[in-house]
């Protein structure tokens, strides 16, 4: 597994093309780790556009990455993997196993390895078939562990093994290697925006309705 994270990380820094390759330092340091005053959302699976109802995450602006990470974890596989289409309940969860940092002129990058438990192996037949649904937990994971639509993301690049291996190839959806946030971006940031749009729109709507309501009340009375 080491050999495996190596190799990927070498892969990573040498597509960045940053020219940065005389610096080895990859250890995290203490400020880096911290996620500060962000926006972190999860998201729901939807049929026709793979991510919806954006909700945010709160968590202390002190909180450390592999906090977060462990976090969201937790509540990936409580909401979205808890149980199968055939409400099987599933034991899979998450494990943060490394979390990487590439040192650039701009900042740091930084690169988690997460496991995916699944000793049932019920990703592989409830969750990663067919390609909507491929394609859906695709997003989701890339998505809630990455938070794309922020700048910088949470994550410069995913690594997930499955059981401790390297996921092996799928009809749909491409999960082996290195993912990055532009990867689930589109998807992530849309799902946000008709989120936010939905809620604007809740809120006029129940505005013209009080506001209704008040001067019919106003007429009654006159």
């Amino acid at each position: 597994m080491v050999h495996l994270i190596l190799t990927l990380l070498i892969t990573f820094t040498a597509l960045l093309n940053l020219g940065c390759s005389n610096n080895s330092d990859t250890a995290p340091s203490a400020s880096s780790q911290i996620i500060g005053e962000v926006e972190l959302y999860t998201f729901s699976p939807d049929s026709q556009y793979f991510l919806s109802n954006a909700q945010l995450f709160i968590l202390p602006p002190s909180t450390v990455l592999r906090d977060a990470l462990d976090s969201l974890g937790r509540d990936l596989a409580k909401s979205y993997f808890s149980t199968t289409y055939t409400d099987t309940a599933t034991d899979i969860h998450f494990e943060v196993l490394k979390i990487e940092e590439i040192s650039t002129p701009s900042r740091p990058l930084r690169i988690a390895v997460i496991n995916m438990v699944d000793k049932e192996k019920d990703a592989m037949r409830y969750f990663f078939q067919g390609s909507a649904g491929g394609q859906t937990t695709f997003y989701m994971l890339a998505a809630t562990f990455m938070q794309p639509h922020l700048s910088p993301p949470l994550l410069d690049g995913l690594v997930l093994l499955y059981n401790g291996k390297t996921l092996p190839e799928l009809d749909h959806i491409s999960l082996t290697g290195i993912l990055t946030p532009r990867s689930a971006q589109h998807v992530a940031k849309l799902a946000i925006h008709r989120t936010k749009r939905r809620a604007v729109i809740s809120n006029k709507d129940r505005a013209n309705y009080v506001s209704s309501n008040h001067n019919a009340n106003i007429c009654l009375w006159h």
